[in-house]
């Protein structure tokens, strides 16, 4: 314990000095700061992508230096504040000590006071209540003041021992995330980028759940997160399996989302995941291939109807294959529930009938949401490793719905392709893209069932894309000749994705161009788009007595969206 001998010892002349200069060196960092902000700020002449990326990185830097000066500026304060508490009051015990042993008492080095005489016991047991009181105080006011100034250092070393709070000062990790998650997602981010590898790391292994699926936080980071995320989830579904909450379908797939998956360039490593959820159908966005200087695109894949975490596997080897077929890295986007079956159930309740259904246009506007909050996001990270490059959106089949919606929401795209599209969007008013020079194709080709959708659906979906204004439709051609399908052309009932999983066809190869940043090949008529629609009619309107046709009917309708 601190003793009047340590406490004479003390330094405390020496505060002032550090003060100064601690104030000193905060304001010449803050003077820095903004030089080179305003350095860049007043290049009126320099525009661009390039220009953009230099602006983006100089104001992080110049908010982490300001950041620093803040925190020297706290240093000094608590500088400050302890000279002005700590100097008067060690002044006054040495005083009291000095004048005591003066008078001929014993000061012992823990405040204890005696005197020779017993008739100066009381005084004595006077003088040690005061000198024990103020080197109580000392004492406090030390550790108080220590404990301060150690967590700035440690702010200051950037080592994860003292997290900053985004509203100023320090925090413990759980209060860090919760109030980022209260940020706006441009303030969250402007946060995160400040902060070091290490504390990024603490607030990664406080909570991996809400920071590998927070808006704001970089893909890096939300990778690392949400492989951890899925560690536990395998732990928890594995524990599970004696009981009746069991699950064997789901232990498979997170050991294959763990599970080492070739690349772009056929090399095997870990699989990367931007978003991660376990729960009902799983969710998740997977990155496959790099954002780098060299990527002449970069793309992002929303799958339809059945997509969900049980088949990632499915929608990566297409993202792969059209990776590999374009140079651009693409993103595979389920962030939520996709309905999950095609026609609406057998019910006389129209409204059950719909929920879950490529009918339901509730899942279209919950993903298209949170696409438009990741696109923003996916913009950061492009300027920063490979500013321009243009980005591009595929959404297929109800995807395409939900890519349609997003734009009516306010997505930004470079380019978005609407591919076997169940429409526009379910949003109310037109297309809201921020990119006003966007450039939008579509491909559905002949036969393809979709078409019923599109042509008598509008009212849920939005209508036909490839006959929307502005709308490029490209052709979608004929299957490889060295595949399944020897060549034929793409058409009939299963041309609604079997293009996608044949990267030689005429219909992948034009969706690939335009991730490439290549002109695509227009559509050529060849077949009909709707073959079958005078059967579906007869079906809709013709003689189907009883109660099961009454439902077939009521069906078809709910599926149709027709009245």
């Amino acid at each position: 314990m601190t003793g009047i001998a340590a406490v004479r010892g003390w330094p405390l002349d020496q505060l002032g000095a550090v003060v100064l200069a601690l104030e000193a060196g905060a304001d010449e960092l803050l003077g820095a700061a903004g030089a080179v902000q305003n350095s860049v700020a007043g290049a009126v002449d320099w525009t661009g992508a390039t220009h953009d990326a230099v602006t983006r990185r100089v104001t992080t830097q110049s908010a982490t230096t300001r950041r620093t000066a803040h925190t020297v500026e706290a240093a000094a304060a608590a500088g400050r504040q302890a000279w002005e508490e700590m100097v008067p009051a060690r002044t006054l015990l040495l005083q009291l000590v000095d004048t005591a042993r003066g008078a001929g008492f014993t000061v012992a080095d823990d405040g204890g006071v005696t005197h020779p005489s017993s008739s100066r016991t009381a005084d004595a047991g006077y003088l040690a209540t005061r000198i024990r009181s103020l080197l109580s105080t000392l004492r406090d006011l030390d550790g108080t003041f220590g404990l301060r100034l150690t967590q700035l250092a440690g702010l200051l070393a950037r080592d994860g021992e003292s997290i900053p709070h985004p509203l100023g000062g320090w925090a413990s990790p759980r209060q860090v995330i919760a109030t980022l998650q209260a940020l706006p997602q441009d303030a969250r981010r402007d946060f995160w980028d400040t902060l070091s590898p290490n504390e990024r790391q603490v607030l990664i292994d406080a909570d991996p759940q809400v920071i590998g699926n927070l808006d704001g936080v970089a893909f890096t980071d939300r990778i690392t997160a949400n492989r951890i995320s899925i560690r536990r989830a395998l732990a928890y579904e594995t524990a599970m399996l004696n009981t009746l909450l069991a699950d064997p379908g789901r232990v498979a797939d997170l050991k294959e989302l763990l599970a080492p998956a070739p690349g772009p360039d056929g090399r095997l490593g870990p699989r990367q995941f931007i978003a991660f959820d376990n729960s009902g159908n799983g969710r998740y966005i997977e990155q496959i291939g790099a954002l780098t200087p060299q990527s002449p695109g970069v793309g992002v894949f929303v799958p339809g109807t059945g997509a969900n975490l049980g088949n990632s596997e499915a929608q990566r080897r297409r993202a792969l294959d059209l990776a590999r077929s374009s140079g651009a890295p693409v993103f595979v986007f389920a962030d939520g529930d996709l309905p999950q079956k095609v026609a609406p159930k057998l019910t006389l309740d129209p409204r059950d009938a719909l929920t879950d259904s490529a009918a339901d246009p509730g899942p279209a506007r919950r993903l298209a949401q949170k696409l438009v909050t990741f696109g923003r996001d996916l913009d950061h990270e492009v300027a920063a490793a490979t500013p321009g490059t243009p980005v591009t959106y595929l959404g297929h089949s109800y995807g395409g719905s939900v890519v349609g919606t997003a734009e009516q929401y306010g997505l930004r795209a470079d380019n978005v392709v609407y591919a076997s599209s169940a429409g526009t969007g379910v949003g109310d008013g037109p297309w809201r893209n921020a990119n006003p020079d966007v450039h939008r194709y579509s491909m559905t080709p002949p036969g393809d069932p979709i078409h019923y959708a599109q042509k008598l659906g509008g009212m849920v979906h939005g209508g036909d894309p490839d006959t929307a204004p502005g709308v490029h439709r490209m052709d979608s051609g004929f299957y490889s000749t060295d595949g399944a399908r020897h060549g034929r052309l793409v058409f009939g009932t299963d041309a609604h994705a079997a293009y996608l999983d044949d990267p030689g066809s005429t219909a992948f190869g034009n969706l690939a161009a335009v991730l490439a940043g290549r002109e695509p090949t227009p559509y050529l008529g060849r077949a009909p788009d709707m073959p079958a629609a005078a059967a579906v009619e007869q079906t809709l309107h013709g003689p189907l007595p009883g109660l099961i046709g009454f439902t077939l009917k009521l069906s078809l309708k709910s599926l149709l969206h027709l009245p």
